[in-house]
């Protein structure tokens, strides 16, 4: 069986560089990251999709100290996934306050809103970049990239105000998470590098859950 923490140099996916955004793209993915990361560990927010990682994993992120959640923030990749309905004719999107949760702190709710709308809007701005950055970045599809190209400032605002458009990416990779944190509490290039590595590896794992398969029958005799 192979292990999903396993990244063969050969099939690795080139590392994300500085040189891949610019340093002020960078600086506002990693304030992002940490904004996601702050609003996604407030009490109260366990069960909100939106932020649904497995218990040990949020057991894991909780854990850290700030410097350490500074340094994961500071990865070369989101931390949270865009989800966009399939457009058509009759599609509804519900507003963001229509699932609010009952027990986010004070002031939570026009925080998230924020972070909603800037990270629409920053996913956006990475069209402009080099071809697979939104891929790499973000792990967003051909046909959602073309989506947000072709959608007006109105309505990526519509779209950001969906409940459903942010969700948790790498949710039951305990291990990825227990190790990016292991890697930014040691703060050396080298083990930050590898644990960025393993997450590109990972993207295609990104947005959907990990179920075991199913028990094979056994041949009747």
């Amino acid at each position: 069986m192979t292990d999903p923490l396993h990244c063969p140099e050969q099939n690795a996916p080139a590392p994300v560089r500085g040189g891949l955004l610019p340093p002020a793209l960078r600086q506002d993915l990693t304030d992002l990251n940490s904004q996601y990361l702050e609003l996604g560990l407030a009490a109260g927010l366990e069960g909100d999709p939106r932020f649904g990682w497995s218990e040990p994993v949020r057991r894991c992120l909780f854990e850290t100290d700030p410097d350490t959640r500074a340094r994961i923030a500071a990865v070369p990749f989101a931390l949270y996934g865009l989800v966009l309905a399939p457009a058509g004719p009759g599609t509804t999107i519900p507003r963001v306050e229509d699932s609010r949760a009952a027990t986010a702190p004070s002031g939570w709710q026009g925080r998230y809103e924020s972070f909603a709308h800037q990270a629409m809007f920053l996913a956006r701005r990475l069209l402009d970049g080099e071809p697979m950055t939104l891929q790499l970045v973000l792990g967003l599809s051909d046909e959602v990239q073309r989506r947000l190209a072709e959608s007006r400032l109105a309505q990526l605002a519509e779209i950001a105000a969906s409940p459903r458009v942010i969700r948790p990416r790498w949710r039951l990779h305990a291990r990825f998470w227990e190790m990016l944190a292991m890697a930014a509490r040691r703060g050396t290039p080298t083990a930050l590098q590898w644990a960025h590595c393993i997450g590109l590896c990972l993207l295609d794992a990104a947005d959907r859950d990990v179920a075991p398969p199913p028990p094979r029958r056994r041949p009747r005799r």
